[in-house]
């Protein structure tokens, strides 16, 4: 009884040794060569039968000019000379050893928010109404200019009415903006003057206006803000922020306005479109 299981062990052995050693000749096939095919072709074996050993196996073809016009001149089917071609330009296995290289703060911006920003650029913003969150559509506006005692600077925003519309009266907002800046130098919220030539407008820069805060005292709707209580999905350097009217606004159009990169702050500027981004809105 014991020499049985004793010769039932060894037969388990050998099995796994013949096993393993079958292994190491397949993973030790040597590669498929011109020459190879040729002998392949000579056999009279089919292309696509030809075609699937290239495929799957490991390959060392020398597909220079001279030997192409050797392997046509030898009777090797176009077809299979593309598979040859193929194989040269098949990646090198991976080293299992080899260290992925670190997630860039691009690359993170990319996973979390679908934006590459590096810089005050929020061209994502969303519109909060209840559950529900609407991204909405940045314009770059046009620029208008007139001299009244001091050059002013219009930005300029094409038709009467918003497409996003709203009837809450303190519309809430989500984006995104970097750790190290000060809210109100870089967003506002505007309300835009309706003009009889079918646009609407905002006086960015010049006479008459409020520079510390870069928009007219009566057009600058003041905002409130303030940290979402979940910051896990904010990109490193970033955080991410809940921003509404601090009072209820009356029915018009308004500008959610965000400075661009380069832009500076809000102040006087030479063009709208170089240092705005407008996320219109209506509120009826």
């Amino acid at each position: 009884m014991a020499a049985r299981k004793l010769a039932n062990v060894y037969a388990l052995v050998l099995f796994s040794m013949m096993a393993a050693s079958t292994a190491f000749a397949q993973d030790a096939k040597p590669p498929l060569r011109n020459s190879d095919v040729v002998d392949l072709v000579k056999a009279a074996l089919p292309a696509s039968t030809i075609i699937m050993s290239i495929q799957t196996s490991p390959t060392a073809f020398d597909v220079s000019p001279g030997e192409l016009i050797r392997l046509k001149n030898g009777g090797v089917p176009p077809a299979v000379i593309e598979a040859m071609i193929q194989a040269t330009k098949k990646p090198a296995p991976a080293s299992p050893h080899a260290v992925s290289p670190p997630a860039t703060p691009d690359a993170t911006l990319a996973r979390l928010w679908g934006t590459k920003q590096t810089r005050i650029d929020a061209d994502r913003v969303f519109l909060l109404e209840g559950d529900k969150r609407a991204e909405m559509k940045f314009t770059k506006p046009g620029t208008r200019s007139r001299f009244i005692y001091a050059i002013q600077t219009f930005a300029v925003l094409p038709g009467l009415k918003s497409r996003l519309r709203t009837n809450n009266r303190v519309p809430e907002f989500e984006m995104i903006l970097p750790d190290n800046v000060e809210i109100s130098s870089v967003v506002a919220l505007g309300l835009l003057a309706e003009r009889d030539n079918g646009t609407r407008e905002i006086l960015i820069g010049g006479g008459f206006m409020s520079f510390s805060q870069g928009l007219p005292k009566e057009r600058n709707m003041k905002i409130s803000y303030e940290k979402t209580p979940d910051q896990s999905g904010a990109p490193e350097g970033y955080e991410i922020y809940r921003i509404k009217p601090a009072e209820n606004l009356k029915p018009g159009e308004y500008a959610f306005m965000v400075s661009r990169p380069g832009g500076g702050t809000m102040g006087p500027m030479s063009g709208a479109s170089l240092n705005y981004n407008f996320y219109e809105i209506g509120v009826d």
